[in-house]
């Protein structure tokens, strides 16, 4: 009798296992995948070529449509838009998650003349291994790019890819013909993370959101790190809700000053959880959850 009592709580042990194993791999693929796709320049002209990439982790296939029955199955490639409007541009990724983008074409202008300014058009911010398309605006025969990473010039080409490989501060510098001075552009590249760690997206940015409360708890410049939250994260938008261990409120900006005031107490901000509201393509955070404990401290 006990080796058969002993036998069915093997089974029932078994199938408790396997039950939790079903669930973790059902969790597993049904986990949303981040789009990580850029288009540039998002405003051309009739003729001129956009410049599309997408870095999605793990992905397999692509279809890029051009809003006007053109499609491309390339990660990474270029595209002329023949007549002037406006275009809903759409990557799908691996035939499920999709990502939209707005691209502005304007009638050819004929009118240009030889002061036309060259300029660069990238993005003011990406991540580590993440492929970036650089474009530059204006005419000239030579394009010499140095992207700040290597020392070196990097590309000659006019609207190069380029991804960098560790995070950092770089000042980009594009040097032509036409130009005396070098032109500068200032990108800020973030660490990536691996599918396989235990940390997200959004929390990556509720720690960096909480380095910089902490900075300003802590009597460092007010505006640097204030406006580096508010123009990274919150879109500009002073007014998204604070939520102070769980049950205190206050606008962005009042939080942010009455971190300011410590007295005699340290203030410590535990941590940052990011609310993205339910639109998973939201990039505005919603409202911030701050949890933050006060530490008396002797005179």
């Amino acid at each position: 009798m006990g080796k058969i009592n002993n036998r069915k709580s093997f089974i029932i042990i078994g199938a408790v296992v396997l039950c939790i194993v079903i669930a973790y791999l059902i969790s597993l693929s049904l986990r949303e995948k981040t789009v990580i796709a850029y288009i540039t320049p998002s405003d051309i002209e009739v003729g001129d070529a956009i410049q599309y990439t997408d870095s999605t982790k793990r992905a397999d296939m692509w279809l890029w449509e051009f809003g006007n029955g053109d499609a491309s199955e390339e990660r990474t490639g270029s595209y002329r838009f023949t007549q002037s409007g406006k275009y809903q541009v759409r990557l799908t990724v691996d035939r499920k998650y999709e990502k939209k983008f707005i691209v502005n074409v304007r009638e050819k202008n004929n009118d240009k003349t030889d002061e036309e300014l060259i300029k660069i058009e990238a993005p003011d911010f990406a991540l580590q291994d993440e492929i970036i398309s650089f474009h530059g605006i204006g005419d000239s025969k030579e394009w010499r790019w140095q992207f700040g990473e290597t020392g070196m010039v990097d590309s000659r080409e006019k609207n190069p890819l380029y991804a960098y490989m560790e995070p950092g501060v770089y000042e980009i510098l594009l040097t032509t013909e036409e130009t005396h001075y070098p032109i500068r552009h200032t990108i800020q590249i973030e660490p990536n993370y691996q599918k396989n760690d235990s940390t997200d997206v959004l929390t990556l940015v509720g720690n960096d959101i909480r380095e910089r409360l902490q900075a300003i708890v802590d009597g460092k410049p007010f505006n640097l790190n204030y406006n580096y939250v508010l123009n990274t994260y919150l879109c500009d938008n002073p007014d998204v809700v604070v939520t102070v261990n769980g049950d205190k409120h206050n606008d962005f900006y009042s939080y942010c000053q009455g971190l300011k005031i410590i007295g005699r107490k340290k203030l410590i901000i535990e941590e940052v959880v990011v609310d993205i509201g339910n639109s998973n393509t939201d990039e505005c955070i919603k409202k911030l959850l701050v949890t933050q404990s006060e530490k008396y401290i002797s005179k």
